[in-house]
């Protein structure tokens, strides 16, 4: 199997069900993602996470084609950005997050990855 539709199915099944879960469960996770953020241990650790993902997912599918295969190369580097945000400014990934969670970034967030976790499925379903 290509690697662009293994990640295609990986990467959209999770941003598809966590969308869902964001999109029912609006408030429980709004607040955890403000708890995460005053929690220097948690940030760490999800930087590390976010970081490692995205390292594995760029160097392995480090794909710049005009077609959905970019997706996933997007997707590497924006854990990649994450995890650096985390791990060496969490005050400033910290607010920036904050400002979104204060504004409707948290429900268009929810919705733009239920989105593009659709795509994905189809894109490494449908191939």
């Amino acid at each position: 199997m290509c690697i662009s539709i293994f990640y295609a199915q990986v990467i959209g099944l999770w941003l598809f069900l966590l969308g869902l879960a964001m999109v029912v469960h609006h408030g429980r996770f709004k607040k955890t993602a403000s708890e995460t953020l005053n929690h220097p241990g948690l940030m760490t650790f999800s930087g590390l996470m976010a970081l490692a993902l995205g390292l594995l997912i760029v160097t392995s599918h480090n794909i710049w084609v005009p077609a959905w295969p970019v997706v996933v190369t997007l997707f590497g580097w924006i854990l990649i950005f994450q995890g650096v945000m985390r791990l060496f400014w969490p005050e400033a990934f910290a607010r920036m997050m904050k400002d979104l969670l204060a504004k409707s970034g948290f429900t268009t967030m929810s919705w733009v990855w239920l989105i593009v976790g659709v795509y994905l499925i189809w894109a490494g379903f449908a191939s």
